[in-house]
C-alpha cells in the first residue's frame, strides 16, 4: 500500500501515515518497522507499507521510502481544510435557583477569541 507521512517525530521514532485506501491512519513506531532505517520518514514523504491491525490500532510494517518530500504541502493542506469540531455540549435545563441568581448578579462582560 502507498501512503504519505502526515506527522513524524524522529526523537520518539513515531509517525502517522495517511494511506491510499482512505481507511484508518497507520501508525509507525520504531526503526525495526523500516526496511532501511538510515533516515526517519518526515511529513510529506511518500512511502510503501504493509499494515497490521492490532486491537483498534492500524500499525505500519515494513515501511519503504519511495520519494522524499513528494507531498510536503499535504500536512499543511489537511490542517487548513479541517473544520473545527463543534461542541456537543448544550444547556438542557436551568434550575429556578440559578435563574433567580442570574437576575441578582450581573454577568461580567465576556470576550471570546479563537486561537490557531
Amino acid at each position: 500500500m502507498i501512503g504519505v507521512v502526515v506527522w513524524s517525530s524522529a526523537e520518539r521514532e513515531k509517525a502517522v501515515i495517511w494511506c491510499e485506501d482512505h481507511a484508518s491512519l497507520a501508525y509507525l513506531q520504531g526503526r525495526e518497522n523500516l526496511v532501511h532505517a538510515a533516515r526517519w520518514p518526515q511529513p510529506g514523504d511518500l512511502v510503501e507499507l504493509e499494515s497490521e491491525v492490532v486491537g483498534a490500532l492500524r500499525n505500519a510494517r515494513r515501511v519503504v521510502m519511495l520519494s522524499e518530500q513528494e507531498f510536503a504541502h499535504l500536512p499543511g493542506m489537511l490542517r487548513a481544510t479541517a473544520t473545527p469540531a463543534e461542541s456537543h455540549l448544550r444547556v438542557v435545563s436551568v434550575s429556578p435557583a440559578a435563574e433567580s441568581r442570574e437576575r441578582l448578579i450581573p454577568e461580567p462582560e465576556l470576550r471570546v477569541a479563537a486561537a490557531r
